[in-house]
């Protein structure tokens, strides 16, 4: 009786190796089952899987050993702290640009005005107002175009 038993788990031990079967039917889909196709597929192939990992299959790092739980876990910070990195970059570089370009509206308004010939008022250190004289007016539209020009590239 025992070696009857014996034999009985031998077989189910094979019969749980067996591999699963992928094959293709008439409409030309592929399934894959553990039992075999019907007669009516077009071709099948038997892929021999294992229900455990094998242990070469881990994560491996370029020295071709596996990463540890502590390896992969610090590497993940890694690419978490770049990405946040990069969108820091990211917020910084559109608020500059927002920053640039109402600098270059601001300096295209005032060179704008002095063109016109609008009444241009500066204030002076005591904090009266002080208006542009017409002769003023030429270098004052000189250093509002410098002002355009470096703010609106």
């Amino acid at each position: 009786m025992r070696p009857l038993f014996v034999i009985a788990l031998m077989l189910a031990a094979t019969a749980s190796q067996a591999g699963i079967t992928k094959w293709v039917d008439a409409d030309g889909k592929v399934h894959y089952s553990d039992g075999p196709p019907p007669a009516s597929a077009k071709s099948q192939q038997t892929l021999n899987i294992n229900s455990a990992p094998a242990a070469g299959n881990a994560m491996s790092d370029s020295k071709g050993g596996a990463k540890s739980l502590a390896e992969r876990d610090l590497e993940s910070r890694k690419r978490r702290v770049e990405a946040e990195e990069t969108a820091a970059k990211q917020a910084k570089d559109r608020e500059e640009a927002k920053r640039k370009k109402e600098n270059c509206a601001q300096a295209r308004n005032q060179l704008q005005a002095l063109r016109d010939g609008q009444r241009m008022v500066k204030y002076d250190e005591k904090g009266e107002r002080v208006y542009l004289e017409d002769d003023a007016r030429p270098k004052a539209i000189e250093e509002a175009q410098r002002a355009a020009d470096s703010w609106c590239k």
